[in-house]
């Protein structure tokens, strides 16, 4: 009786991943999870649509671990995956892994465990590490300029986005299932980068929050084929409605979140003037009236990111600063090409 009770007591993973054409990733992806030391953890791999031996890989290791549930599907997008498994998982807890993501340590599970048991969050946010190659990884490690580490969401989370720890991103995130599901935060459907609007909604539901102190979540980037590899149009006008949306939605009387969801949107304007010059003529022409009177939420203060743009603000005008980035974002570009190139 003794050991069920301790069982119940313990939190239950859903570790949902979408799965499409990631051979090469896969499996590393899943043996990062499988070799962790807590074993009250499901993982639901949902194959959207694969069209490489990412299928077979899945159905491999679903004969072969009791704990891995297999979803197939034709294919629908990240956001559908993700909303199929979610809505089929039934974790205390969620947690989000890209298929061609994976973790360090077999403690990971243990550890959020107890924070959980201590705390008992409504989320738990990690910092997740750049991945270029074995011997190129980073991670910012931004939470030691905060004040705390766990409590009231709200109260902390004018900081928590300054310091780039609210983000934009399902992935750095563990999430009470039923804050999810009983407010139907699920991802939007034909979307690109969906996490914004996810994330920015997801503002309006968090009580309380904990931040796990240890990078685990290993983030692949510059691999071809990527999404974040690969920005297009659609992405930037879809992030473009987005904050259209998120900036125009009525504001509250609670004046700290006001400014929290600015900030927020803030991070994500500066995103469109980054890869402005990757839209065709015609559409940069159609949202520049909005760009420029959305300049307002170019202000110090807002987030790290927004301030070192602001730093080149102050000496360019608006169009100078819009081309600026655009040399900025063609460097980077070339920068993770070749980090990701020295494997």
């Amino acid at each position: 009786m003794t050991e069920i009770k301790n069982q119940a007591a313990d939190p239950f993973f859903s570790i949902i991943i979408p799965v499409y054409n990631v051979e090469n990733y896969l499996k590393q992806c899943l043996e990062s999870i499988l070799l962790q030391t807590y074993s009250h953890y499901e993982i639901i791999l949902v194959n959207d649509g694969s069209t490489d031996s990412s299928a077979e890989i899945c159905k491999q290791y679903q004969k072969k671990y009791s704990r891995i549930h297999l979803i197939e599907k034709s294919n629908g997008g990240l956001s559908d995956a993700r909303n199929v498994g979610l809505l089929l998982s039934s974790g205390d807890f969620v947690i989000f892994t890209d298929s061609d993501d994976f973790w360090i340590g077999d403690q990971v599970l243990s550890d959020i465990k107890d924070l959980i048991q201590i705390s008992n969050p409504d989320i738990i946010i990690h910092e997740e590490s750049r991945y270029f190659s074995p011997k190129d990884i980073t991670c910012k490690y931004s939470q030691r300029f905060l004040k705390n580490g766990s409590g009231n969401f709200m109260r902390d989370a004018l900081q928590l986005v300054y310091y780039d720890l609210f983000v934009a991103c399902a992935c750095d995130k563990i999430i009470r299932r039923s804050l999810l599901i009983d407010n139907e935060l699920f991802f939007p459907l034909n979307r690109k980068s969906e996490d914004i609007e996810w994330t920015g909604r997801l503002i309006d539901y968090v009580n309380t929050y904990s931040i796990y102190d240890k990078s685990f979540y290993m983030y692949r980037k510059g691999r071809e084929g990527s999404i974040t590899s690969s920005v297009n149009e659609k992405h930037i006008m879809d992030v473009y409605e987005m904050v259209k949306n998120g900036i125009n939605a009525p504001l509250k009387q609670d004046g700290n979140w006001n400014e929290v969801t600015q900030n927020f949107w803030a991070c994500n304007y500066v995103v469109i003037l980054k890869d402005f010059y990757i839209l065709t003529k015609a559409n940069r022409k159609a949202i520049w009236p909005d760009l420029v009177s959305w300049n307002y939420l170019l202000k110090s203060g807002r987030n790290i990111k927004v301030d070192k743009v602001m730093f080149w603000y102050r000496f360019l005008p608006f169009t100078g600063l819009v081309a600026f980035l655009n040399l900025y974002r063609i460097a980077n570009a070339f920068q993770k090409k070749f980090r990701a190139s020295r494997q």
